[in-house]
């Protein structure tokens, strides 16, 4: 067998035994938010799964219907037998329970519950199916021209495309349209029914000015991010596809996020160099919160983070667990402010009525 036939032959094989290196395509770009300009692309155009990526666009229709008041954050979605049926991740919904709006989309951005996910489409447009062609109409309203959706949650499909530069344009439009909800994206846990859930995207926990978005996988699409960071008051949108391990996924878009930063940077000639303030100078945090239950600390959190986001911008939120005499009490936190900050804060909450005091 001559060499070409031979290599053509082990091409060939290569395809037929691990068909994901085909589908899961490399992907990746970084967006400047305000200009909206590409500073890295790799493969930006090539068409991929969006997995998990796919439950932006749900979240982004479930925002809208919430500002034109179709929906309330209290409005109760019951659970079919197909929505109680997906396979995971999910929360494992029964038929014919009820779970909120506001539960619903944390449980998106955490979880990535795809139960859920078919709960509200089926809510908005009566099936799944019909509510992917509005997901799709919405996409072409955005600018997103290569994306078509078949389903909420992003569970195999192959009809069901995008492109890395149509997702930065979903996470722009996300962050640009609706800045106060998509506070609930930085949001590292999520309760539901008393049990705790932790946030899939770990580098938002390591990565210096992390805020979100969403991590996505399945089988074919590779290990996927959609993720936002910002540093000296600017803001870049990074998108990479087709990781071959969420390690690999997430060092991937740590390298092309520093690169990028590191490009505007030297390019900003007339740019003032604002130096980092030191860490100690934002030591404090102010408590909103004190109660019996974690979770009830962790509630506290979501409707402070809902109510006030120029108290929380760019703030963590945590819930500490501290000792009262003989028993533990739960503290929701905010921290990383400086005494100036943390004090103006509080003073704020307390305009409305809400508790508030700062510890060092």
């Amino acid at each position: 067998m001559r060499f070409s036939s031979y290599l053509q032959f082990i091409i060939l094989l290569l395809i037929i035994l691990n068909p994901i290196n085909i589908l899961a395509k490399k992907a990746a770009i970084v967006v400047d938010f305000d200009t909206k300009e590409p500073i890295i692309e790799i493969n930006a155009d090539t068409l991929n799964f969006p997995a998990s990526l796919t439950k932006m666009m749900t979240i982004y229709i479930t925002f809208d219907y919430l500002k034109d008041n179709k929906l309330s954050w209290k409005t109760k979605l019951r659970v079919s037998q197909i929505a109680a049926d997906r396979s995971p991740s999910k929360l494992n919904l029964k038929p014919g329970e009820s779970i909120t709006v506001e539960d619903s989309i944390n449980a998106l951005i955490v979880k990535s519950a795809n139960d859920v996910a078919t709960v509200i489409a089926e809510h908005i447009s009566g099936s799944e199916r019909e509510f992917a062609k509005l997901m799709t109409k919405y996409a072409r309203k955005l600018g997103m021209q290569k994306t078509t959706f078949k389903n909420a949650s992003g569970l195999p499909n192959r009809a069901q495309m995008t492109t890395a530069r149509d997702m930065s344009i979903l996470s722009y439009s996300l962050i640009n349209n609706f800045p106060e909800n998509y506070q609930l994206f930085s949001q590292k846990n999520f309760f539901w029914n008393g049990k705790k859930y932790k946030s899939h995207n770990k580098l938002m926990n390591s990565y210096n000015g992390a805020d979100g978005i969403k991590t996505g996988y399945t089988y074919r699409s590779g290990f996927q991010l959609a993720f936002s960071a910002i540093r000296n008051n600017k803001r870049l949108i990074g998108i990479v596809f087709g990781g071959d391990t969420a390690k690999e996924r997430d060092k991937t878009l740590r390298i092309i996020m520093d690169t990028a930063f590191n490009k505007i940077s030297k390019n900003s000639k007339t740019s003032k160099i604002i130096k980092e303030k030191p860490i100690d100078n934002y030591k404090y945090s102010i408590v909103v919160g004190t109660f019996k239950y974690e979770k009830n600390a962790y509630t506290q959190l979501k409707i402070i983070l809902r109510n006030y986001p120029k108290t929380t911008s760019n703030k963590d939120g945590e819930v500490i667990k501290i000792k009262k005499g003989d028993n533990y009490l739960y503290e929701s936190r905010f921290k990383f402010f400086s005494r100036k900050e943390a004090s103006k804060a509080c003073n704020r909450l307390k305009k409305y009525n809400r508790g508030c005091f700062i510890r060092g």
